[in-house]
């Protein structure tokens, strides 16, 4: 046995040294195109004499032309693009100082507008407080003389004394209207000038307005059109742009292509000799990289032929199997100390509110207890403790084996609602030790698990689609290179590329 896991053991370092060899001959072929552009860009440079590659040289030719024109265009765009600029911002400031110069002169009579409104307004103001002021004392000096004429008939000291303070009350009152006339005269005669120059200075105003829209229009054709041609442009230089990138692209063909063409005819020429050399010492490293590779497959080739058929069955098969066979003894112990005495089982979708009627556990015995949060223990109960069966949660998950304090212990089962299960050892609760655990889909997991459902060590990731990964595990996540092996191929794996659920994928531990 020793013989045959060495040699598939060794066989995966190969597989390994292949594929990093690969990569390196891969960037060795990368790496020798640049050398053999350089080869050829130096040949293109120096002048060297290219007679018998004359259609390279034409083809060459004819791009550095091409590209010096799409250099000229650009140029002269750029040219172009700049002029327009400084026309775009000639303008701005040229329509700017017209406006200017109009808000300098309407400014002064926006002011002067706002005065003659205050003035008309207070005019008016005062015109209709004096006629209110007027009309009340033209009644109340009415009042009095009715009051005057009826005391003066009346022959009583204090008939005597109310028509002296009527008369010195009817003379204060024609005082005021005495005074009030004339103030409302001057304001009735004022109101029609402040209404003339309110009318005069409105409409200067809105001339002026008017003049800094037409200038604010002009100045909107004007940059519209500079702004078309600056499109232009702009549409143009990207055209030109573009046309550079693939006359370049073509150009870098080329001179790979003039490159190889004096490297496979061995030109000789001393400016040549660096990068010449350059390119040999690349053919070097390829070459030694393509022999190592030839004598890995030897070796590979040479390996009996069930060599790596007994190495999977082993590596594979045999953790597989203990796997299997814990679970079936888990599911037989299960059968002999739940199946038949607990009652039927009862459904497993999430109880909702108020659907749940409490039901204290039985002392001993089998039975079922049903807890405030919905929490439902089926199974046998020692002291009013679950020992064994099967606790169902509100949330749909579902956990069956051996229970010490609420928790499950050793062997047993946890299923979510979504279709996830493990199947393996518990400690307190929680996922530790060997097990299984399948995802919603069907990816099955196999190996030692801590808290968490998280795989640690070696473990195996079995497809839905029938592949197989293997590989060590820390923390859910693959430690190094895994390896797939899927209809007889066995290949690397990158750590990059998920091969097990990530942390936290179906959390085991059980909350009371």
């Amino acid at each position: 046995m020793a013989n045959f896991l060495s040699e598939g053991f060794q066989e995966l370092g190969r597989k390994l040294d292949r594929s990093r060899l690969g990569r390196a001959m891969r960037q060795q072929d990368a790496d020798r195109a640049v050398a053999l552009a350089a080869l050829g860009q130096k040949a293109w440079e120096e002048k060297v004499e290219l007679g018998t590659h004359a259609g390279h040289r034409d083809l060459l030719s004819g791009l550095d032309a091409r590209a010096g024109e799409l250099s000229q265009e650009a140029a002269r765009l750029e040219i172009e693009k700049a002029a327009l600029d400084n026309r775009r911002r000639a303008e701005l400031e040229a329509f700017a100082a017209r406006r200017k110069a109009v808000e300098v002169v309407k400014s002064p009579i926006d002011v002067a507008l706002r005065e003659a409104r205050t003035r008309r307004s207070a005019a008016e103001q005062s015109v209709k407080q004096s006629e209110s002021r007027l009309a009340a004392l033209a009644g109340k000096l009415a009042g009095l003389e009715r009051d005057i004429t009826s005391l003066s008939s009346a022959a009583t000291p204090e008939a005597q004394q109310k028509a002296a303070a009527a008369q010195a009350e009817r003379s204060k009152l024609a005082a005021e209207q005495g005074t009030l006339q004339p103030t409302l005269a001057a304001a009735r005669t004022a109101l029609p000038g402040h209404a003339a120059q309110e009318t005069r200075l409105a409409a200067e105003s809105q001339k002026h307005a008017a003049d800094i829209a037409v200038i604010d229009a002009e100045q909107k054709a004007a940059i519209g059109r500079v702004d078309a041609e600056l499109s232009r442009v702009r549409t143009e230089t990207q055209a030109a742009s573009q046309q550079s990138g693939a006359v370049g692209k073509e150009r870098g063909a080329a001179l790979l292509a003039l490159g190889k063409a004096l490297y496979d005819g061995n030109v000789v020429a001393a400016v040549l000799a660096e990068p010449t050399d350059r390119v040999r010492a690349i053919d070097r490293l390829r070459a030694q990289s393509e022999s190592e590779r030839e004598a890995s497959l030897a070796q590979s080739r040479a390996l009996p032929g069930a060599t790596m058929a007994k190495f999977w069955s082993v590596t594979i098969g045999v953790p597989v199997v203990f796997a299997a066979l814990g679970t079936a003894v888990y599911q037989y112990q299960h059968r002999n100390t739940t199946v038949a005495a607990v009652p039927p089982p009862t459904s497993t979708a999430p109880a909702k509110a108020g659907e749940c009627d409490f039901r204290p556990p039985p002392d001993n015995g089998v039975g079922v207890a049903v807890r405030a949060n919905c929490v439902r223990h089926e199974g046998t109960f020692v002291k009013g403790v679950l020992e064994s069966g099967k606790i169902i949660y509100a949330d749909g998950r579902v956990a069956e084996g051996t229970f010490v304090g609420g928790r499950q212990l050793g062997m047993g089962k946890l299923t979510w609602r979504d279709g996830r299960r493990y199947e393996g050892m518990f400690v307190e609760g929680r996922s530790w030790g060997p097990g299984v655990f399948v995802t919603a889909d069907g990816t099955r997991f196999t190996g030692s698990f801590q808290p968490g459902v998280r795989l640690i060590g070696i473990g195996i990731r079995q497809g839905p689609d029938g592949s197989v990964t293997v590989g060590e595990f820390a923390e859910g996540k693959p430690l190094a290179t895994m390896f797939s092996l899927k209809d007889g191929e066995v290949a690397a794996v990158e750590p990059a590329k998920p091969a097990a659920p990530s942390n936290g994928t179906g959390k085991v531990e059980v909350v009371q």
